[in-house]
């Protein structure tokens, strides 16, 4: 293992450990936003802010010949859920159990951020020396990545790279992924689906129109995948769709509602596009307009008006787009070869939840590879945990990728 690792370990587990008591759910990441931009503040870098939506940045400037890498992770953690699944533990104060760091967010992904963190820090103390990077690596931690929404790194494209004049061949994203490469992520996207009737006394329901009569159908065939292509992607696997939520209105007990309202959860594949995934919808309304002259239905994405801790304000759709990287990509081949000269062995993954990756490649086109030795299975998990030896390696890791895309020798962080 390398020396500046070694000596940096227990640095590195504190700092972990002190991101968990921060309880930086989406909207509310302020305290650990500053936190970071503290710890960022102290290094030899050229800019360390907040942005406009609360994410926060640090840039360390290159020579301007070789890639830009992005350094990418999210500070929002998700609710910690019923606290008797915890116990003994409490899920915002650090907990050490044979050898496993416990606290909600850790895995996903506070203690890749943190690697991340130690890896830019390594960079940033050699270019102090005189040994400049040749390109520019920007370390971004965003908010609101997990309500699906993708807001925070849109903003970071949209604004803050263009404001600070921040460029991006490669984004690296600290999801879990257990020491391997994640190249791809299937799609998400939620949908609103809508059937229309008319209000009566429930005493005579013939004299209304049951809006819920109409969806009943709807969703026997979404779950029967009646008129809906869930065709395997050869590379990100299978493709589904489900219900999540089902609202009636007005909701009145003795009254026939006028209005039903489903969510739906469909994931797909690279072949498939949003305005395909509602024509599906559209099909089979079609089909039921004969079976029922007075039936009305809508499909749209879900949107929310949606404000940071900083006060901003933005109309975002529910939605992480599919997105694959050539196993043959530059930056792919060089991330295997870098970790594996240190002794790891990824393999290749593709991702079945949604990240920030379908901003910064299914809409950016930049190579996205995410990298973590946090484990897939404890995301979102009571008891959420990350193995501490294991996100050693991942320091270790995200040194070893920056020295090879930059052509540094390793050896220069043991002087």
């Amino acid at each position: 293992m390398l020396k500046i690792v070694q000596e940096n370990r227990e640095a590195f587990i504190e700092m972990m450990k002190e991101t968990i008591p921060f309880r930086s759910y989406a909207c509310q990441e302020e305290d650990f936003a500053k936190y970071l931009l503290a710890k960022l503040q102290k290094l030899p870098v050229d800019e360390a802010f907040i942005d406009g939506a609360g994410n926060v940045i640090a840039i360390l400037r290159g020579e301007g010949t070789g890639p830009n890498v992005i350094l990418n992770g999210h500070m929002d953690v998700v609710p910690e859920g019923n606290l008797e699944n915890w116990a003994p533990y409490d899920p915002f104060e650090a907990n050490v159990v044979d050898g496993k760091l416990i606290g909600r967010g850790i895995c996903d992904l506070k203690a890749g951020l943190v690697a991340q963190f130690y890896a830019f820090k390594a960079f940033a103390e050699l270019a102090a020396k005189g040994q400049r990077p040749t390109g520019d690596i920007t370390f971004t931690a965003v908010v609101q990545e997990e309500p699906a929404e993708m807001f925070g790194i849109m903003y970071f494209f949209d604004h803050t790279m263009k404001e600070h004049d921040i460029k991006g061949d490669v984004v690296y994203l600290c999801e879990p992924t257990d020491g391997d490469l994640a190249i791809g992520q299937r799609g998400k996207i939620e949908l609103v689906v809508k059937t229309y009737g008319r209000t009566a006394h429930s005493s005579v329901p013939s004299e209304g129109i049951n809006a819920f009569q109409y969806m009943a159908p709807i969703v026997c065939d979404i779950f029967d995948h009646k008129g809906f292509n869930l065709k395997p992607d050869p590379e990100l696997g299978e493709t589904t769709i489900t219900v999540t939520n089902c609202i009636v209105k007005p909701g009145e007990l003795s009254m026939i509602p006028d209005e039903c309202e489903i969510s739906v959860d469909r994931r797909y594949s690279t072949e498939q596009t949003d305005e395909d995934l509602m024509a599906e919808f559209e099909a089979v309304f079609d089909h039921y307009k004969t079976a029922y002259p007075e039936f009305k239905a809508t499909v749209e994405p879900r949107y929310f008006e949606e404000t940071s801790w900083t006060g901003y304000k933005q109309r975002v759709k529910k939605i992480h787009p599919p997105w694959i990287v050539d196993r043959n990509n530059e930056y792919v081949v060089k991330t295997f070869e870098a970790l594996r000269e240190i002794g790891q062995d990824p393999k290749e993954h593709y991702k079945k939840a949604g990240t920030d990756g379908g901003c910064t490649c299914a809409y950016h086109k930049i190579p996205t590879i995410i990298y973590s030795h946090a484990p897939n299975n404890q995301a979102h998990q009571p008891k959420e945990y990350v193995v501490i030896d294991e996100m050693v390696q991942t320091y270790e890791g995200y040194i070893a990728i920056l020295a090879k895309l930059y052509g540094v020798d390793l050896a220069s962080f043991d002087k």
